[in-house]
């Protein structure tokens, strides 16, 4: 008797049964052979994706991983992408009005980047369709940002607002940022994938904390060594810097990262010549991608809202505000990593996941409203917490709705369902920067509220629908 495994979303074990003739003495003691193990339908695992060999046998294949050092490298690039998106927001406001711009100018900045990102997202597709590797698109893709950031770093020469709106449209082209969690969802086994994607979730995090870190870093730099001119000061300066990340980045893809095959990542595109059985079902997609969305926004509608409320009502300076978002970012980022380990042992559903922490989002808003408080530092302390609680909920639902997305789909259809998350999630993060710069302490908390309860509406109505292909892997 032979025995089948399918891990579903919630990893559990259904194991089913079916009779076996009788066959020869050699053949038996074959076939006891594979029954001793579970049996796996064909996967990734023969090409370069595991650390180890896969045997035949399911366990290896559900948990298989990537080698150490590309998955390190393609997650040191989602670092890379939440400081290029952050490092500008504490100066953002400055060079824009300094240039002829205004707040609302600002906050447009800021969000030009995931916005143009959706458009580089189909960019860097349509790539490995046409045959490149991974590691060529990882390459061009940095090039590309560095030409943004130097376009950025001398826009000051200009001495036009649209010269900063155009670096940061380039900078957002050539983002990638969905390439990362693509290698994931290729190479990571369903049973480590969630596990994963926390580790994702949670270093980008870390990237929006590390961004206005340095930029309060490269303020003190610049003042300290008495240089303010066109080409270098507390505004251009996080351009340079980044330019300077970037090839170093590319130089590691260079020396440690193993490419995919080709015919991995060039997947054909979402819906095309797709089987109708093979498609996702939509209730659960469309909940998943919404997740990602609103997440997404509340994330980036947070950030730039604490460095607006610090230097316009609570007369910060640019470094205050900085280092303040900074530290709340890294709360969150600590608070991700622990989740992440966390998961794998105690929440084996992503969908429950999903609405526990929408649920639990939706009280953490509470501290976030005005109370009316006079003391900048009791307002300052208040605002912490609740955020604090508010972002790590939210990378939480990120995580989950992320890994959730990733098993809807059959194999076929992966790549193409990644794209499509990363381009609600980037979407979501260009209407957060527009959205942050025009609230106040009064309307933060009802928006984001609000935002958090449509993601409880969406877990109840997909939660029995959201369960993984047959055909995931």
């Amino acid at each position: 008797m032979a025995t089948v495994t399918v891990t579903t979303l919630e990893g559990s074990i259904v194991e089913s049964a079916h009779q076996t003739t009788p066959v020869s003495r050699t053949a038996s003691v074959a076939h006891s052979s594979v029954t001793s193990r579970h049996i796996s339908t064909p996967s990734l695992a023969a090409s370069p994706l595991s650390s180890r060999p896969r045997k035949g046998a399911s366990a290896d294949d559900e948990s298989r991983m990537p080698p150490t050092c590309s998955l390190a490298t393609v997650l040191y690039f989602s670092v890379l992408c939440g400081v290029n998106l952050v490092i500008v927001i504490p100066t953002a406001d400055d060079y824009s009005h300094r240039l002829g711009g205004d707040q609302l100018f600002g906050g447009l900045m800021i969000g030009a980047v995931p916005l143009l990102a959706m458009f580089g997202i189909g960019l860097n597709q349509f790539l490995l369709r046409r045959g490149l590797s991974l590691k060529t698109v990882l390459l061009l893709m940095s090039i590309g940002t560095v030409l943004g950031n130097v376009l950025y770093a001398v826009a000051g020469l200009t001495r036009s607002v649209w010269s900063l709106l155009a670096a940061r449209c380039v900078i957002g082209l050539c983002n990638g940022f969905n390439l990362p969690s693509m290698y994931i969802g290729l190479t990571v086994g369903m049973s480590r994938r969630s596990e994963v994607t926390f580790y994702f979730s949670a270093l980008n995090t870390l990237g929006y904390a590390l961004g206005p870190a340095l930029a309060a870093v490269l303020e003190v730099f610049v003042k300290s060594v008495h240089v303010n001119n066109l080409i270098l000061d507390s505004d251009t300066a996080p351009g340079w810097f980044m330019a300077i990340l970037y090839l170093l980045f590319m130089a590691q893809v260079l020396l440690v990262f193993e490419d995919l095959p080709a015919e991995l990542t060039g997947s054909e595109p979402l819906g095309k010549n797709v089987a109708t059985d093979e498609r996702p079902p939509m209730i659960a997609t469309c909940a998943a991608f919404l997740d990602l969305c609103i997440s997404s926004a509340v994330l980036t509608t947070a950030e730039v809202y604490v460095v607006n409320v610090g230097q316009h009502y609570w007369g910060w300076s640019v470094v205050t505000s900085a280092l303040f978002l900074a530290a709340l970012m890294l709360c969150a980022s600590i608070s991700n990593l622990v989740v992440g380990r966390l998961t794998r042992r105690f929440m084996k559903s992503d969908r429950t996941g999903l609405l526990i922490g929408s649920i639990l989002g939706c009280a953490a808003c509470a501290p976030l409203f005005h109370f009316d408080l006079h003391a900048v530092s009791t307002q300052a302390s208040l605002l912490s917490v609740g955020l604090v609680l508010v972002l790590s909920l939210v990378g939480l639902i990120r995580a989950f709705a992320l890994a959730a997305s990733s098993k809807l789909a059959p194999a076929s259809l992966k790549s193409s369902m990644n794209s499509w998350a990363f381009v609600f999630m980037t979407l979501g993060r260009g209407a957060g920067a527009v959205i942050g710069s025009v609230l106040s302490p009064l309307s933060f908390a009802p928006v984001v509220l609000g935002m958090l309860v449509v993601t409880v509406l969406a877990s109840i109505a997909s939660h029995s629908c959201m369960k993984p292909s047959d055909k995931a892997s």
